[in-house]
């Protein structure tokens, strides 16, 4: 229980801390955090959280998967590993981004949300293990969010499409430990969402 009440915490003061590094972040392609590649994000959130709370001093980048090459994205400082991704469906300029379903739900390809959970259940990491997610949609008064959004389009109904995924693919136990929203950003298209956190056992 304590991995899963550090994830929670984290993923909490991940969410607290998006709004003000947004308000720093010049982005290439608009100003705000959220237009900016998952590397760039998790290395300005963490940056952020490093400066404001020692606690996050420990927390590790690209540490080596105990039995391969491969390089896990965060080790929180209980040991719990994580694997990151974000989560936008959207490019900057507006238009769908059309990789991004893949880039999550497919059991067909490398670094996907549901093939890392598979590489961290079967790794030599430990019992549990983390994702943890970076979702962005678009503000409340954007009138595309009426028009081209399902109403199933929520972090949490992505939280739990993720976890029956994970069960129907790899017959593998994930729970969600935490969805904690945020908005207000800078960004025309991006200007809201949440971070997301499962629990992978």
């Amino acid at each position: 229980m304590a991995a899963a009440s550090s994830l929670d915490k984290f993923t909490e003061a991940v969410a607290d801390a998006v709004p003000a590094v947004d308000r720093e972040t010049t982005g290439q392609y608009g100003d705000g955090l959220g237009s900016e590649d998952e590397e760039r994000q998790l290395e300005l959130l963490l940056d952020h959280l490093r400066e404001t709370d020692n606690r996050y001093e420990e927390v590790d980048r690209e540490v080596s998967y105990p039995d391969s090459s491969e390089k896990c994205d965060l080790v929180l400082p209980n040991g719990m590993p994580v694997e990151a991704k974000l989560i936008r469906y959207w490019r900057a300029n507006g238009d769908p981004e059309p990789t991004m379903y893949g880039h999550l739900f497919s059991p067909f390809h490398r670094n996907t949300l549901l093939t890392d959970a598979h590489r961290l259940h079967a790794s030599a990491f430990g019992e549990r293990s983390g994702l943890l997610g970076l979702f962005y949609t678009r503000a409340d008064d954007d009138p595309e969010t009426v028009e081209a959004l399902p109403e199933r389009y929520t972090p949490e109904d992505i939280a739990e499409k993720v976890v029956r995924d994970i069960d129907y693919w790899y017959e593998t136990d994930a729970n969600v430990c935490r969805v904690a929203e945020f908005g207000g950003l800078q960004h025309d298209v991006h200007g809201q969402g949440a971070v997301i956190s499962w629990v992978v056992e």
